[in-house]
């Protein structure tokens, strides 16, 4: 497993839960561009605050929405989804494609040489993010990733 994911309505708020109360320790905070965490996900425009969390092994990334590029604040949290890394995506969605499972094709991106996810759902809806990412390869979330 790589990471679960929570969408959160004040970071900030949940920071003081996780790592104050519970005793997380935050490895990193980002913002990432609407467009980019908008395909990796499947969601809408704006930014993504991101922080992701660990204890005890278990990697916790807390995700809030912010600004659309018109201003406008979205009012929902992103969710949640868990994050599984695979060693080979390609037949990983092929054999799931086999299986009957929904795979969201507009979210398969390629992040850096050799890494890249797609989205796909379980049978209740759950979104699963399923990342390839060979041993030592850049992060999923670099910038300025090739296409998939």
């Amino acid at each position: 497993m790589l990471h679960v994911a929570l969408g959160v309505e004040d970071v900030d708020r949940a920071l003081r839960f996780y790592r104050d109360a519970l005793g997380f320790s935050v490895l990193a905070r980002d913002r990432f561009d609407g467009a980019r965490i908008g395909r990796v996900l499947g969601v809408g425009a704006g930014s993504v605050e991101a922080v992701l969390l660990r204890r005890e092994g278990f990697l916790l990334h807390l995700l809030q929405r912010s600004a659309t590029s018109d201003g406008a604040m979205h009012t929902s949290p992103l969710g949640a989804h868990l994050a599984l890394a695979v060693d080979d995506l390609a037949s990983t969605l092929h054999s799931l494609r086999d299986r009957g499972v929904m795979i969201e094709e507009h979210t398969l991106i390629g992040h850096a040489p050799g890494v890249r996810s797609c989205l796909v759902r379980d049978a209740d809806g759950v979104p699963v993010l399923l990342c390839e990412m060979p041993a030592g390869a850049a992060s999923a979330w670099d910038d300025d990733p090739p296409d998939a």
